[in-house]
């Protein structure tokens, strides 16, 4: 028997009792998360995903569709991220984190090093939109989820999601032109 890679029949395992299963769901999921993190938060993110992974296995019997997996894990891992601004910035319940920059918020720039000048430019300008809009897009880019799943992870409907990840862009590209990064008509910044 071959390995399973897919990470909605291996949930489906794993909630039968299968821990192999759930051992390679958990570390398939080690790169996303990685990924998601990276740009948001300075220093050490092996907590946050050992927290988000923590959570997905106290709460692994309650998620009833296995395909909504890994809107799951993203909104846990949203949850996680606002926690530890939240400490970090020392910033009360009443910041809405979804409609501010981490710019704005005076965090520091994780240290991301990127092969060009245009990827830090990227990286930047991402951080300097709202985080549920840098959310949004690396979520579409990087994860490949549709609006439905992103709308589970931000709490939205689907047609609220994609008129945001249109906002977020815009953002963006308004983001990269005050960076000083060349844009031009009709084209999509690359995201990091």
């Amino acid at each position: 028997m071959g390995t399973v890679s897919d990470p909605v029949e291996l949930f489906t395992r794993w909630q039968s009792g299968d821990a192999q299963a759930g051992d390679a769901l958990l570390r398939a999921c080690f790169t996303p998360l990685h990924r998601f993190f990276r740009n948001k938060v300075s220093g050490e993110i092996d907590d946050l995903i050992q927290r988000t992974l923590l959570a997905c296995i106290e709460s692994r019997e309650t998620l009833r569709d296995p395909a909504q997996f890994k809107a799951f894990l993203f909104g846990v891992a949203r949850n996680r991220l606002y926690d530890r601004l939240r400490s970090e910035l020392q910033l009360g319940a009443h910041i809405d984190l979804s409609e501010a920059s981490l710019h704005e918020l005076g965090a520091s720039p994780s240290s991301v090093i990127a092969r060009d000048q245009r990827q830090q430019l990227v990286a930047e300008a991402l951080r300097r939109i709202p985080l549920d809009y840098q959310i949004a897009l690396e979520l579409s880019y990087w994860e490949g989820m549709k609006a439905p799943e992103i709308g589970e992870v931000l709490g939205l409907n689907p047609s609220t999601v994609r008129t945001r990840i249109t906002r977020a862009r815009g953002a963006l590209k308004e983001q990269l032109r005050q960076l000083g990064a060349p844009t031009g008509e009709g084209e999509e910044p690359l995201l990091p």
